[in-house]
């Protein structure tokens, strides 16, 4: 029972790759923990837990982050595939409009995403007449 327990919790912690469409938040994390542990013996374990939140709502943070911008992505690349297939406009507005919504709103996007992004745009500018 507590190796299950275990596995799921590792599931949901596991550690996002390097290089993915986010910026990985692991050096802010840790900083919130040796925050909460130097603040441990002043605050009486308050400023601990007050630490460890904040950590625990970066991670929770990233994690969504993480998976809209996959869904993000995974749609624009789609939209691409099917504006190949069948030449409809709309396809490249969609691509047009959710780049530019990525890069307003995720101020966090790797330089991965920032490339794919762009060359997504670039696809977008080709077919646009």
């Amino acid at each position: 029972m507590f190796k299950k327990m275990i596995s799921k919790v590792e599931k949901f912690v596991k550690v996002p790759p390097k290089e993915g469409y986010i910026k990985n938040s692991s050096i802010l994390v840790t900083g919130l923990m040796i925050i909460g542990m130097i603040l441990y013996p002043f605050t009486k374990g308050y400023g601990t837990i007050i630490a460890l939140a904040a950590a625990l709502i970066v991670m929770v943070g990233q994690k969504l982050l993480i998976k809209q911008a996959k869904n993000d992505f995974r749609d624009m690349y789609y939209a691409k595939d099917m504006y190949l297939k069948t030449k409809n406009t709309e396809y490249l507005d969609f691509i047009t409009a959710r780049s530019k919504q990525m890069i307003n709103d995720v101020k966090v996007l790797s330089d991965r995403a920032k490339k794919e992004i762009s060359e997504l745009q670039k696809f977008v500018e080709k077919y646009k007449k």
